[in-house]
């Protein structure tokens, strides 16, 4: 079986994991299904002005960082602006939604599955994504001789690659929910702190995935090190959404 054909592998792992936050958060809550779609809207309508932003002025900026710092600060300031850029959009509209709907956080079971709605969203539209251009190209259709390279080339570089794409989506669906969940209960609560550690860990998790683009490092270094960069923020977010969860639970059951 060649690399091409085991990214099929990664590619459903990524909807996979998705399906199964989905699935765990529902039967432990019985938590209304609208409130994952809630999650997923709030991530499309993000994800689309931060393009927007991103076509608008990363090339802009990045040459102006370029020009004018060393290799390392550039590194580092790039990730950081990427950072900044898609936690204003992902992170300030989770905030700007529920200072207009109080109810997006009336609870924790409520916040946190707004939460994985986002992430689950995300990747099962990544997961779709790379299960298409895989399949167009074992399909042999003409302008698809680049996903054939950069899978081998990512293959070449990291053992058991097709673990990565579920991994990363594994950590960024914590993330998604921590951070959420944070900004959700912290409008609700009175609780600033919580807000602004919502926007902190989703600023620093895309900073470092950020900067890993920036250094042009993906396909030259393995791809465990980025994982196990952005390891440390979903082993944060884990306690939080337990605590969250523990601290705002209201047990009263919903139906669809």
């Amino acid at each position: 079986m060649n690399n091409i054909t085991i990214s099929l592998i990664p590619a459903t792992g990524m909807i996979i994991v998705a399906a199964a936050a989905v699935f765990y958060w529902r039967r432990l809550t019985m938590l209304q299904f609208k409130w994952f779609w809630a999650g997923a809207g709030l991530w499309i309508v993000a994800v689309i002005l931060k393009l927007i932003c991103a076509l608008l002025a990363n090339e802009a900026v990045m040459g102006f960082l370029k020009e004018r710092l060393s290799y390392w600060a550039f590194v580092s300031a790039g990730g950081l602006f990427i950072g900044i850029q898609s936690s204003i959009f992902e992170i300030g509209l989770t905030l700007l939604a529920v200072l207009i709907w109080l109810q997006f956080g009336q609870d924790a079971r409520r916040a946190i599955g707004i939460g994985i709605g986002a992430g689950a969203f995300e990747a099962i539209i990544l997961g779709i994504a790379s299960l298409t251009s895989i399949i167009l190209f074992l399909a042999g259709v003409q302008g698809t001789e680049k996903i054939g390279e950069s899978i081998d080339t990512i293959a070449a570089t990291t053992p058991v690659f097709w673990l990565i794409a579920p991994v990363e989506r594994i950590i960024a669906i914590g993330c998604h929910t921590s951070s959420r969940a944070l900004i959700l209960l912290g409008v609700t609560q009175k609780k600033p702190a919580m807000v602004f550690l919502g926007f902190l860990i989703f600023t620093l998790l895309d900073s470092v995935a950020g900067a890993a683009h920036v250094a042009g490092k993906i396909g030259q270094i393995s791809m465990w090190w980025i994982e196990l960069a952005l390891l440390p923020f979903f082993l944060i977010s884990i306690p939080i959404i337990r605590w969250c969860y523990i601290r705002w639970n209201e047990p009263v059951k919903e139906t669809v």
